[in-house]
């Protein structure tokens, strides 16, 4: 059991590193469309539960009694093991976020857009000439300003940290519930 939990570490921190590196690559980022990002949400969520899968399952052949659950040594390992989930699915979605940080690039040039084009709004305004068009501009970079600064950079959602958290929780569970038959 413990050689397949070691397999479902080395596969999972493998595929992080096979994620990274395809990220790393030059890519064409729309900082407001990120759903091809939502593909690797869900892969780190998924390696995070087939890593609780495979913990639950060492949990329920190995407290065969209550002595086991006292002893400091199932708590050594099992508790780095119980986190690793945790820690496999932000290892994988990390580089994403660094790939949807970039939209502070975008942000800065929008931002001088709007210097510019606040600047020439106030030579329209001073030299009494239409300033509709400048306005109309500036609004429009405004307003893609402000989505710009709304949009996420985490590739996961609140459904997905959730089933991670509960997840993480089933071994713990899996646990209490042994004990709990094995006393009464």
């Amino acid at each position: 059991m413990f050689g397949v939990i070691g397999w479902t570490i080395y596969v999972s921190f493998v595929g992080t590193r096979f994620t990274g590196a395809i990220l790393r690559l030059p890519l064409r980022i729309e900082p407001l469309d990120t759903t091809p990002f939502e593909a690797i949400g869900r892969q780190s969520l998924l390696l995070a539960l087939v890593f609780v899968g495979r913990i639950t399952m060492s949990l329920l052949s190995s407290v065969n009694d209550l002595g086991v659950i006292r002893d400091w040594r199932f708590w050594v390992l099992y508790v780095p093991i119980v986190s690793v989930p945790v820690i496999i699915f932000f290892l994988n979605v990390r580089p994403t976020h660094a790939v949807l940080a970039a939209k502070n690039q975008e942000l800065n040039a929008v931002r001088d857009q709007i210097i510019s084009t606040g600047k020439a709004l106030m030579e329209h305004l001073a030299n009494g000439q239409d300033a509709a068009q400048p306005a109309q501009l500036t609004d429009a970079l405004l307003a893609y300003e402000d989505r710009l600064k709304e949009a996420r950079t985490w590739r996961y959602n609140t459904a997905m940290l959730r089933t991670l958290f509960i997840s993480v929780l089933v071994p713990v569970i899996t646990v209490a519930a042994k004990v709990f038959t094995m006393r009464f």
